[in-house]
């Protein structure tokens, strides 16, 4: 829930903490291939490090906000979780920018890791409806919506029966393309239009897909 600052140069990372008193410093070098690097959090003055160093991966993402870079981090060691699954996910904070039209998923079906709730949520695209469950679990809430094609975006009200824990207002689910060195996946991108939770444009969540996706491209 905070802001971090990242400088590359060359092949070296840093990483420092952003709107905050904090001080401290992270270092890494990058792997140009796999355009990822070892960070080992464990620094002077860092609170709450991981207690195994992450790989922190560039990805580059495109949606109806425009482009951005962002660094998903996973724990090689498996000492976290399993090696490839997303333990958190940096998003790029710049202006609002428009890209050309990007293509839209007509059908969908596929599990996302919940970057903010540490749990997986499923999700169902067919044709204008699109429907988000709970997966791994025993809740069985159900919330509905109607997905924009102009947009690739879709108003959500979590407020339904059995939902611990709702957003207070209705948020915005934007559909993410991502990809870096070594694949691509699909995001969901969560925002608050009223701005109330936060600016309008400032991402409050991102669910990032695991496994393997069903799905239809509509152009």
């Amino acid at each position: 829930g905070d802001r971090k600052e990242i400088t590359i140069v060359g092949n070296s990372l840093s990483i420092k903490p952003s709107g905050t008193n904090q001080t401290w410093v992270v270092n890494a070098m990058i792997d140009t291939e796999s355009c990822s690097a070892m960070v080992n959090f464990s620094v002077p003055g860092k609170p709450s490090p991981p207690p195994v160093p992450l790989q922190a991966s560039l990805w580059w993402s495109i949606s109806n906000m425009g482009y951005k870079s962002e660094f998903e981090f996973t724990d090689p060691s498996g000492t976290i979780a399993e090696k490839t699954a997303p333990l958190n996910r940096w998003v790029e904070l710049k202006e609002p920018q428009h890209p050309e039209k990007t293509g839209c998923f007509k059908h969908l079906n596929t599990i996302y890791a919940d970057m903010h709730d540490g749990d997986k949520k499923q999700i169902t695209v067919d044709g204008a409806s699109l429907a988000i469950r709970p997966s791994g679990n025993s809740q069985t809430w159900v919330v509905e919506s109607q997905f924009d094609y102009e947009t690739c975006t879709a108003a959500i009200d979590f407020n339904v029966p059995g939902k611990p824990n709702p957003p207070p207002v209705n948020l915005k689910a934007a559909l993410v393309y991502s990809w870096c060195a070594t694949g691509k996946k699909t995001l969901i991108e969560f925002t608050d239009p009223s701005g109330t939770l936060a600016a309008k444009d400032f991402p409050l969540n991102t669910w990032v897909a695991i496994g393997k996706a069903e799905l239809g491209i509509h152009v």
